[in-house]
């Protein structure tokens, strides 16, 4: 099977090679193609608005939903889909392939003689790759053998890390040396950097992270019809957002007024530079909220689990959280309730912690710059 699959790519580095590639041309995909979101949506955009100064004619966004690509189509977008001819065409005519976490993103074994950038998804809270079995030694350069049968060779691509620490996290985790980590801003964060929408009512964001076992979530055992209604009185509004693997039964608070559950496949970055506090567990995307300057709230009802049964954690937990912990649905309302009435102590008392998270996880805190991706293929 190795044999077959260096001989492919010998065979797709010939085509590469009688092919002619341009940087003017991109190709950007996300989640298998069948997502149009997080980073590789937010960077085909930017790259959409930024043509000329980049020096770009075409940027296709690659999908394998329908759904997606007619969204795209009616918006005048420029789209490939599946692996129709012209699909590989245009992956065989750019020189610049990106995806936001598997090759699959687009047709990645088409990747031959690109340059390759993967964009991540996030600094890692919780241990996965080799920091998930504690493998946390420099880079080790795969053998000669796996190195050519990796399909497109995306073992040898670009990565995006936030900051110096963060790039050394990733790295660790994926087998990348420093020099393929390029620091830059998460182009998804694009919206945390402005000023943020004002919320009529005080607005938090559940975002319960994956977990292996995916037990319920205990707020569903809590007397939601009551809570709705302490909720009202408060002027409170919660937004729920499940990981798109969850099997928890949200529908019961689909009579609520405000109590809200977004769809899991919803992009979680169009939502929050709107809300006016983030709840979650384990999920790194509170690192990317810290650029709003609002506060964290931390929902951790199986931490002890989590910690030492389930995935484990990347970083020191506590150290790294800068906000209060709670443990119980019960306890998650009261510290809701709480802060919606004194936000100002709350930030005091977590102000210099959340400065030094802040500092260490974004190279970029102020203003967004992505240059260190963009300038790869056109310096």
């Amino acid at each position: 099977m190795i044999i077959l699959k260096i001989l492919f790519n010998i065979l797709l580095s010939i085509l590469s090679a009688v092919i002619p590639k341009s940087k003017k041309y991109v190709v950007v995909g996300g989640w298998y193609g069948k997502r149009y979101a997080d980073n590789s949506r937010y960077m085909y955009e930017y790259l959409c608005s930024h043509k000329k100064e980049l020096g770009i004619s075409n940027v296709f966004w690659y999908t394998r939903s329908e759904r997606i690509r007619d969204d795209l189509l009616n918006q005048g977008k420029e789209v490939l889909f599946g692996y129709s001819i012209k699909s590989i065409y245009w992956h065989l005519r750019s020189k610049v392939h990106i995806i936001d976490q598997n090759p699959r993103d687009i047709l990645g074994f088409l990747s031959v003689g690109c340059i390759r950038i993967n964009l991540w998804h996030g600094t890692p809270l919780k241990r996965f790759g080799y920091l998930e079995d504690k493998q946390t030694d420099a880079y080790k350069k795969p053998n000669i053998c796996k190195r050519f049968a990796n399909g497109g060779f995306w073992n040898d691509s670009y990565v995006v890390a936030t900051s110096d620490y963060a790039a050394k996290l990733i790295g660790k985790a994926m087998n990348v040396p420093m020099n393929k980590m390029l620091i830059a801003s998460y182009p998804r964060t694009i919206k945390l950097y402005h000023e943020n929408l004002k919320t009529e009512s005080y607005t938090a964001f559940y975002l319960p992270t994956f977990r292996d076992n995916k037990e319920t979530n205990p707020i569903l055992e809590l007397d939601l019809q009551e809570i709705d209604r302490h909720l009202e009185e408060k002027n409170i509004r919660l937004i729920v957002k499940p990981h798109f693997a969850d099997l928890a039964n949200w529908s019961v608070t689909q009579d609520l007024n405000n109590i809200n559950i977004l769809d899991a496949s919803e992009d979680v970055y169009d939502w929050l530079d709107k809300v006016d506090l983030l709840i979650t567990d384990y999920s790194s995307v509170y690192y990317d909220f810290l650029l709003t300057r609002k506060p964290v709230l931390f929902f951790v009802y199986d931490l002890e689990y989590y910690e030492k049964k389930d995935r484990g954690f990347a970083v020191p937990f506590h150290s790294f959280t800068p906000g209060q912990k709670v443990y119980t649905g019960e306890e998650m309302f009261e510290a809701l309730d709480d802060i919606a009435e004194h936000e100002t102590e709350y930030m005091d008392r977590y102000r210099e912690q959340y400065s030094w998270v802040l500092n260490r996880m974004h190279k970029y805190v102020d203003k967004m710059d992505m240059t260190a991706i963009t300038d790869i293929w056109n310096p």
